[in-house]
């Protein structure tokens, strides 16, 4: 009879971790969809302050005003639609402030027009 006891307290015992397990896995899941997306956000920040990540936008911006200035009309509009979206943060953010005169003349009129 004690064996039986013994047996019920071990399997009563297995039990109660098997869900404790799941207990604190579901408490980790929660936590992690609450604190992710702030993490992420906080390392996208970050990302956008970095060097390489500025460096990067004012090239592509310095390659999109030498083809705006060769384009028809028409392609000016695509050019300029593409660089609204392109840039649309980096404008936003002030960024644009940073950047030489005639880049900052150039982004602006594009952006406002």
């Amino acid at each position: 009879m004690k064996a039986f006891g013994t047996a019920c307290a071990v399997i009563a015992g297995i039990a109660l971790l098997v869900v404790l397990a799941f207990t604190f896995e579901i408490g980790g899941l929660q936590w992690k969809s609450f604190f992710a997306p702030k993490y992420a956000a906080v390392e996208r920040q970050v990302f956008k302050e970095t060097r390489s990540y500025n460096e990067a936008k004012v090239q592509a911006l310095v390659k999109y005003r030498r083809q705006y200035i060769t384009a028809s009309d028409e392609d000016k509009e695509a050019l300029a639609g593409l660089i609204r979206v392109e840039f649309a943060e980096f404008y936003a953010d002030g960024k644009a402030d940073e950047l030489e005169p005639s880049l900052r003349k150039f982004l602006r009129n594009v952006m406002e027009n």
